[in-house]
């Protein structure tokens, strides 16, 4: 998602160049803007715009991030270096190491002792006229330039080429000014159309504000953008003044075929507008409904993207010989302005979806990643329950009792508390499992486990040793105090009764008690041992009693 963030962005500082190639600033500035950005977005050490010098066959930088002073006084031979290839063959040439490259020019590295090492070279033309190069040097951080760079040169060179038109034309109009105030009212009229076309990346409005502009440029009845479809179709998108005719209806049901109807086909291919001064004697012209016999003129511009047509600019008129070259050629103007703006609408709303679809898939990752992460932590629980349960009577087994046990006895013995520990096992265990099965015995050892559970405080820690053997540890209790405790469970499990298969029986418990500071035990083993002695003497002595540690 962060990728495609940053991709938005781009296109957001190329759409904010767009709408100061159109604002009344001195071209020199406009074209510094343009080399600080580009040297900002591709991320390198300089930026150059070269012009083509056509009666020197050379090429001449106007723009630079660095020695910009200098560089003017420096032609740049076409026939032997890399702007000259990119504006030799039309496309954007990238080289990683120029040093190996036979094309390189060095001379003019080699004056202003600024060695270059990687380059980027993006053609600037306007249909089939070449103008110059824009010209990135020597990518930060030793890296090559990559694809994303290639894009944003290329659509930087398309920005740099407005500004170049635009200025030609603004210095063209500016010329037919000074005999016809006309001209110039309708090159001011180009400039805030093509900067109002820019304030927007909403695709369908920036459609309208297309038909909105043109009416400042050209008179017409009804106006429309045509978007060619699957099939060389060509759909009618949006229109203006179709009310006014009474045709609003059918507007965006009407299609023509661009290989069949001559005059879209001319411009596909000519990439020329079109102009037709009666409909009605023009056997180019075809009338696509019978609802649109009105038409008498007709001028048509293609809205060319990446030398690509995309679709047409159309405006019609119920006045014959209404339009003329000069109005034909500001349509195309017009319609070139057009194409960056769909681009950039199309773009963003691209970046847009793109953005919405990858929050989606993130949030459903993050989803299915919350779900796995309490799976795992579900299961880790499971396991870790598994690792220090006895499986048979739920209680810990013998390894993390001695886990436990340590850690109280040192506790036990570091700051000076008692700690009681409790030897329990099951009178004739042995007898049990003959007489009535292995069955009935783990369900006696399942009943003893709950028993002592009940018997003990939530402080007490109960294992089971092994065997049909238990030890309780007892922090905060003097032997005293465990004897009480013995001798309630003792009572206790003589009241228990057993039922296993239809068959019911009672069991009795022996018991051992050892308390740590009297019986002088230094490890858990000690005190086990010691309680484990008291057990073996209660079984001795008869069994079903509690016995203290020797000498007790």
């Amino acid at each position: 998602m962060s990728q495609t963030k940053n991709q938005l962005l781009d296109i957001q500082r190329i759409l904010t160049i767009s709408q100061e190639l159109v604002a009344d600033r001195p071209f020199d500035e406009i074209l510094h803007r343009i080399v600080q950005v580009a040297a900002d977005l591709v991320n390198c050490e300089s930026v150059g715009i070269l012009l083509l010098d056509e009666p020197t066959n050379t090429l001449r930088f106007v723009a630079a991030t660095l020695y910009q002073d200098r560089l003017f006084d420096f032609p740049v031979p076409i026939e032997s270096s890399i702007a000259g290839a990119a504006i030799t063959s039309g496309q954007l040439v990238s080289v990683p190491d120029v040093r190996i490259d036979p094309r390189y020019y060095p001379r003019i590295a080699e004056l202003l002792n600024f060695p270059v090492h990687s380059l980027l070279a993006a053609p600037l033309k306007f249909k089939d006229r070449k103008i110059g190069v824009l010209e990135a040097e020597n990518k930060k951080d030793g890296l090559e330039f990559d694809e994303t760079d290639a894009q944003i040169m290329t659509a930087l060179a398309a920005q740099v080429t407005i500004a170049l038109e635009n200025a030609r034309q603004i210095e063209r109009y500016k010329q037919l000014a000074q005999d016809e105030q006309d001209q110039r009212k309708t090159a001011e009229a180009l400039q805030l159309a093509s900067a109002a076309l820019t304030r927007t990346l909403d695709y369908d409005q920036v459609i309208d504000n297309i038909l909105e502009r043109v009416s400042t440029v050209i008179p017409f009845d009804t106006c429309n953008v045509m978007m060619i479809e699957k099939g060389d179709i060509a759909r009618v998108y949006r229109g203006r003044g179709y009310e006014q005719v009474g045709t609003a209806s059918t507007l965006q049901s009407t299609t023509l075929n661009v290989s069949t109807v001559i005059g879209l086909r001319r411009m596909y291919e000519t990439r020329q507008p079109i102009l037709i001064l009666d409909a009605t004697h023009d056997s180019e012209w075809i009338y696509s409904r019978p609802e649109h016999n009105w038409i008498r003129s007709y001028i048509g511009a293609p809205i060319i993207l990446r030398d690509t047509v995309v679709g047409f600019l159309n405006a019609m008129s119920g006045t014959p010989n209404l339009y003329n070259q000069v109005l034909a050629e500001r349509l195309q103007a017009f319609a070139y302005h057009a194409a960056i703006a769909l681009e950039n609408a199309r773009l963003y709303k691209q970046a847009q979806e793109e953005i919405a679809e990858r929050i989606k898939i993130e949030d459903e990752l993050l989803h299915h990643r919350h779900h796995l992460e309490e799976l795992v932590k579900e299961r880790t629980r499971e396991i870790h329950r598994m690792a220090i349960t006895d499986p048979l009577t739920g209680i810990f087994n013998r390894r993390h009792l001695i886990s436990l046990g340590e850690r109280a006895i040192n506790h036990s013995k570091r700051y000076s508390h008692t700690l009681t520990a409790m030897m329990i096992d099951i009178d004739y265990f042995k007898k049990i499992n003959d007489t009535y099965g292995h069955a009935a015995g783990d369900e006696a050892l399942r009943k003893l486990a709950d028993q002592i559970r009940q018997a003990l405080r939530t402080t007490d820690i109960l294992g089971r040793y092994g065997g049909e053997e238990f030890v309780v540890l007892m922090p905060e209790t003097d032997l005293a105090s465990g004897h009480k405790i013995a001798e309630r469970l003792l009572h206790m499990v003589r009241e228990l009764n057993i039922r296993s298969d239809k068959t019911e029986f009672g069991i009795t418990i022996s018991v051992g008690l050892a308390e740590q500071s009297q019986a002088n035990a230094q490890t858990l083993d000690d005190l086990i041992d010691q309680a484990d002695k008291a057990l073996y003497t209660a079984k001795q002595s008869g069994r079903n009693q509690v016995v203290l540690q020797s000498g007790l």
